[in-house]
């Protein structure tokens, strides 16, 4: 570990699978980081994670973690419509926090955490991973100095979930927010027999700078699918995520494959930027610098999504008996 690296102490709430393979591989591998404690809602579960990733201790609750393990900064990973409480807890304990995208299941809650955050003057940042993957990024380089005209942002899969555009396709109404601008107006369908568990919706939105975007998220799909095409000033960038970036401009076509740069190494904890985004949350809680998906941008992304949500007719808030029935 470099001698100059600031040690910190992370708790984590929540080790399901998000967190097994995204943020504990990732903090596990982080120079300087303990994983000091882990609060879960099964025993086994954190009898399995205190096995397998480099855990201090587990506790039984958040409140036992904070005074007993002399946290540095709180990892929520829990189901989205838990975010709110633990993120709030850590904020008000003093802890920069990380939460798992969605900020909450509500636009409400996801601002008032984000104004809570500057009020205790701590940083929070959400997992937006997909702006930290290469392919976005090097997307994004290529658009920066060009107007995007025209973006179409995909993620398809088979079967559906509970809230399933909320869940999933927020991903890609962040990305369309960071490569076009705000929302100015938006509209669009979906196919929904149960509003709750939707086969997919499509959404046509149109920016502030003048492109428009058009969200595809098919849950009727045979099989996953997540891709964003870009237009304008004469250049197409297409993703196909996680693998490639294709740049066509005046005429010729460059296409940058992930894998091999990656010597065979490449894995979904690092393609679909889940190690980078919990780096850049540690290198900011250590420089003091703003994250780049801070709880103001995810409230931001959170409102497109509110907006997405009302013009195809789905849900906008949870149904509470049916998370009920879901917990049992």
């Amino acid at each position: 570990m470099p001698s100059d690296l600031q040690p910190l102490r992370i708790g984590i709430v929540g080790a399901g699978k998000i967190a097994q393979i995204a943020e504990l591989p990732a903090l596990s591998a982080a120079p300087g980081i303990t994983i000091a404690g882990v609060v879960t809602e099964h025993l086994s579960r954190a009898t399995d994670s205190l096995l397998r990733w480099p855990i201090e201790r587990a506790y039984e609750t958040t409140e036992q973690m904070i005074d007993g393990a002399q946290l540095d900064a709180l990892f929520v990973l829990t189901p989205k419509n838990r975010h709110t409480p633990f993120v709030e807890q850590g904020l008000r304990a003093g802890l920069d926090v990380f939460c798992e995208k969605p900020l909450a299941t509500s636009l409400t809650e996801a601002q008032r955490m984000a104004a809570l955050s500057d009020e205790v003057n701590k940083i929070l940042m959400v997992g937006f991973n997909r702006r930290y993957a290469e392919v976005y990024q090097t997307a994004h380089e290529q658009v920066a100095d060009r107007p995007v005209r025209f973006a179409v942002a995909q993620k398809n899969r088979p079967g559906s979930e509970y809230r399933a555009t909320l869940e999933n396709a927020i991903h890609m109404v962040d990305l369309l927010r960071w490569f076009c601008g705000e929302a100015i107006d938006v509209t669009g369908h979906s196919y929904a027999p149960d509003p709750y568990k939707e086969e997919g919706a499509a959404a046509m939105i149109r920016f502030d700078t003048g492109a428009t975007g058009v969200l595809v998220a098919a849950r009727c799909a045979g099989d996953w699918d997540e891709r964003l095409d870009l237009y304008g000033d004469l250049t197409s960038v297409r993703v196909v995520a996680p693998d490639s970036v294709a740049v066509s401009r005046e005429g010729q076509s460059v296409v940058t494959e992930m894998r091999p740069r990656a010597m065979g190494w490449a894995d979904i904890t690092t393609t679909a930027g889940f190690a980078p985004a919990v780096h850049h949350f540690l290198d900011c809680v250590r420089t003091r610098r703003t994250p780049l998906t801070n709880g103001h941008e995810a409230a931001r992304s959170q409102e497109l999504m509110d907006r997405v949500l009302g013009a195809v007719g789905l849900p906008q808030k949870d149904d509470e008996m049916r998370l009920a029935a879901m917990a049992r």
